[in-house]
This record gives C-alpha cells, structure tokens and sequence, in this order.
C-alpha cells in the first residue's frame, strides 16, 4: 500500500522521513513542488512526487499532511468539485490523517466534508518542534474516530512517542491552541523579566542562568530559551506562524463567549 504525505515543511519533512526509514512508501505533494522534488532524490526507491492533491489520492490510501495555516488547507482540499483538489478523489478507501494547527471551525467543516466522500478525516495536531519530529517522540492528539485511530496507530508510532484520543473533531485542535497561548504567555513573561533584570545592570547570560534554575523555570521555558540563545540555521517556529496560532485561539474564544484578556494583548 501507498502512503501519502502532503506538506514537507521542516515538520512534514521530518514526520516523512520517519515513515521512509520505517520502509513506508510515499507519494508526496507539496505547493513547491520543488521541495517535494528534493525529498523524492533523497529517497527514490520509496517515494515518488505528485503533481496535485488529486493525483496524491488517486496513488495511496492513508494520507498525512501537515501544512501552514487554514488557506493551505482549503486549497489542498479543494472544493470536491474541481480537478487537482483531494476531495476530488476520497472515497471509502481513504484516512486522512491531518497534523496541521488549523482553526478547529475549519477542521470540523473539512471532516464534514470528507465524510461526505465516504472517506474519514482525524485531526491530529502535534506538541514538539523538529527535533521531536526528527527523533519522532512528538506527542499527538487525535480529534475524531477513535477506531480508525487504532487502524492507523501502527504509522502514527513512527511519527510519535504518545498518541492521545481527545475526543471530537475541534477538541484537539482546542486543546492544541491552549497550550500554543501558554507557551506563548510564558515566553512574553520571561523576555520581560529578564529585560526588568538586565535594566539593573546584571548581565543576560546570569539573567538566564538564574531564572531558569528558579521555580519559575517550567520545562517549556527550559527547552525554548536556549534554543533562542543558540537558533538553529532555520528557524523552527517562526513569530509570523506563533501570531497566527493566538490569533486562532481569539477565533475559538470569541466563538464560545471565552474572555482571554492577555492573549488580547500580545
């Protein structure tokens, strides 16, 4: 059986490489094509690249994605009525697997929309950054089926060190957003006390240094702020994708009457 895989960001790509070294075959569809292009040459016994979401379907039956942002998910799903979109080719044969951190009104839509192909549709966002992606000990929240959750664990493990079953399509994305908001907030709180610290004259590095040996120091600000002293060559979350993300979550809040007055703010 094919395997499909839509999206090869850094995430998707790590998330993809996973499932090839496990002896997985893909096909691969990405907006670039020409990043679908170079996983291709890296792996040609295994994968092969699709030149739409449509083509993607028509060659394998559980497909994966993990793409930027709702417009990226609307466009790669297309209207079920055009020519290159995947809902113009699921049927009953199909799972798709979806890891984007999308807004969970879309998701519940696309699930619908899915559904209406014959086809199932999880949601599945992940907590990690590329490095969990790459070591595959990424946590992941599934919102959906959880039966066919348990149809398609056995790719899933790969990819992830904790699968979890939240409950309905939107409640994993929910959930997703909420610790996205967090992680933020806690971020905002540290680069501020530490500038309130450095404008005493102690230096940065002691700054962090004791801050982050101190009862403040959770295991979210543990793991980001040295990667913020030492970036990688490219960036992994970028201030662009974290805006949108928080932007999400006013969406979600402002939906269900919810005050979340700091995140207003940010």
């Amino acid at each position: 059986m094919m395997y499909g895989m839509i999206g090869l960001g850094m995430m998707g790509r790590a998330m993809a490489t996973r499932l090839v070294e496990a002896g997985y075959d893909l096909v691969v569809y990405n907006r670039t094509l020409s990043k679908a292009e170079r996983f291709a040459k890296q792996y040609p016994a295994h994968v092969q690249v699709a030149s739409s979401p449509r083509e993607l379907a028509e060659k394998s039956q559980w497909i994966f994605s993990v793409v930027t942002d709702d417009l990226a998910i609307e466009q790669i799903a297309g209207t079920g009525h055009d020519d290159h979109g995947l809902l113009s080719a699921l049927g009953p044969q199909h799972i798709w697997v979806d890891s984007s951190t999308i807004s969970p009104r879309l998701s519940r839509k696309m699930s619908d929309m899915v559904a209406q192909t014959g086809a199932v549709r999880l949601e599945a966002p992940v907590s990690g950054s590329v490095d969990a992606a790459r070591a595959g000990t990424l946590l992941m929240f599934i919102g959906g089926s959880q039966d066919v959750m348990e149809q398609v664990r056995p790719a899933l493990d790969h990819m992830a060190a904790r699968i979890e079953w939240v409950g309905e399509v939107g409640q994993a994305l929910a959930l997703k957003l909420g610790m996205n908001l967090n992680l933020a907030l806690q971020i905002e709180g540290f680069v501020e006390g530490m500038m309130i610290a450095e404008s005493a004259g102690l230096p940065r590095e002691k700054v962090i240094h004791f801050m982050l040996n101190s009862v403040i120091a959770s295991p979210a600000l543990k793991y980001r702020v040295p990667l913020a002293q030492n970036p990688p060559d490219e960036p992994w979350f970028t201030i662009k994708l974290m805006l949108k993300d928080l932007n999400l979550a006013l969406e979600q809040a402002n939906q269900h009457a919810t005050a979340i007055p700091l995140t207003s703010t940010v």
